[in-house]
């Protein structure tokens, strides 16, 4: 089937949103779902293969694609594979993106309602970026900031169309793998990612927006993400630098049940000896003393359960001019700013943004990254699956190699978009 979306560390209590069939509450990833969205990329086509593997026997597919030929290639490639059945809807949109998970956060409501928040969108916070990338060069920053893609800020809306859902808006800037609901009214949010997004609000301003989201009655704040999430192309110390989000929490901080959390956490030897992954430490032991401490809405304890963090994956970049090379390899030197004096050229060593925590949840499985192949010790991965299996009992596991989507700042999670079923949840 084809069809056209357009055509169609303190805390804080507050309200929910609701309308006239009653109230609306952002769903957590680990509810029933009704279907799960994927994008298209031919240069990540093998990873987008072994999702829909993976994902396939236990949720409907929804295949969102820019137009008809982008539909074409990517049903050969599933054919190829003896992936494409008649399930799999296909979903046109010139303005689809690969990473759909940004598009749109769903919330239910009573009487089988289907809800999308509609953030707004800044293009992952580029004119944040563009001022620290050139300084007080006013006209550069600006040009930079146009490239912000301001149609785009229309899918959310776009995918309520489509689903039936009801619009229900917010005036924060925000993408959906930055927000992390337990679906009973508690939100984790990273300070730095929600300032970034939305500047001139203080952090007092934004948590009143975000209580005023559907059902959403308390906050609980952690102050930074990981070290290789940083925003677009960025030094992360020294020579490492890294292509991420700028802290999206689906990197670092999911909820496994309504009350339990996981924490991305390195390991004791790789913190010891690499700067990156010393970095990490710091910043989730400091998210560990908030969350360690914090309650839910109903003021319940927190559960939080350490995830290892795979070894961290890196390689050696050249900076180049873009012409030179791949979009997921291109490096220049003016993507940093002045004051870092690079050079076309010189040498950096990119980190992938690696983490086990980017995981998705369809239904009856987990579907997690698998990190062997790239350098992790097997009793690293081990310690995984076994916090894995006590948070999602009865739930398969599944790995993917997901590497050359980490490359370009995602993961599985992100490369999702989990539709809630209303029927079940409302």
């Amino acid at each position: 089937m084809s069809a056209s979306l357009l055509g169609a560390c303190t805390t804080g209590v507050g309200g929910r949103g609701t309308d006239d069939d009653g109230t609306f509450r952002i769903t957590a990833d680990f509810e029933t779902q009704a279907a799960m969205w994927l994008g298209w990329d031919a240069g990540l086509e093998s990873f987008t293969l072994d999702l829909v593997n993976a994902l396939q026997p236990f949720v409907p597919l929804r295949l969102l694609v820019r137009d008809e030929a982008m539909a074409d290639t990517a049903r050969a490639a599933l054919q190829r594979r003896s992936l494409w059945n008649d399930s799999i809807r296909v979903m046109r949109d010139p303005l689809a993106s690969y990473f759909v998970r940004d598009i749109a956060v769903f919330a239910v409501a009573a009487r089988a309602r289907l809800g999308v928040v509609d953030f707004r969108w800044n293009q992952y916070g580029l004119p944040g970026w563009c001022a620290r990338r050139h300084g007080g060069d006013a006209a550069r920053v600006a040009a930079c900031s146009a490239d912000v893609e301001t149609a785009r800020d229309g899918l959310d809306r776009a995918m309520a169309a489509h689903t039936g859902a009801r619009v229900l808006p917010s005036r924060l800037a925000m993408e959906g793998g930055g927000v992390e609901c337990n679906g009973r009214g508690l939100l984790i949010a990273n300070e730095a990612l929600w300032l970034g997004r939305n500047p001139g609000l203080d952090r007092t301003a934004i948590e009143a927006e975000l209580l005023r989201l559907p059902g959403l009655r308390k906050v609980v704040w952690v102050p930074d993400g990981l070290a290789q999430d940083p925003l677009h192309r960025s030094t992360i110390v020294g020579p490492y630098v890294a292509w991420g989000t700028g802290g999206h929490t689906d990197e670092f901080v999911r909820f496994a049940d309504a009350r339990t959390v996981l924490l991305a956490w390195p390991e004791d030897s790789e913190a010891a000896v690499h700067p990156v992954a010393r970095l990490n430490r710091q910043r989730m032991q400091r998210c560990f003393e908030v969350l360690s401490t914090a309650t839910d809405a109903d003021g319940q304890p927190l559960r939080v359960l350490k995830v290892p963090l795979p070894k961290v994956v890196e390689r050696r970049v050249f900076l180049s001019a873009a012409a030179d090379v791949a979009w997921s390899k291109e490096w220049t030197a003016d993507f940093f700013p002045a004051s870092e004096k690079r050079r076309q050229g010189d040498p950096v060593m990119q980190v992938a943004s690696s983490s086990y925590l980017n995981f998705v949840v369809a239904n009856g499985v987990v579907v997690l990254p698998d990190y062997r192949p790239h350098g992790t010790p097997k009793a690293w991965q081990d310690r995984v699956v076994h916090t894995f299996e006590a948070a999602f009992p009865g739930r398969q596991l599944r790995f993917v190699d997901a590497i050359e989507a980490n490359w370009v700042g995602g993961g599985p999670h992100c490369a999702t978009l989990s539709e809630p079923r209303v029927d079940v949840l409302a």
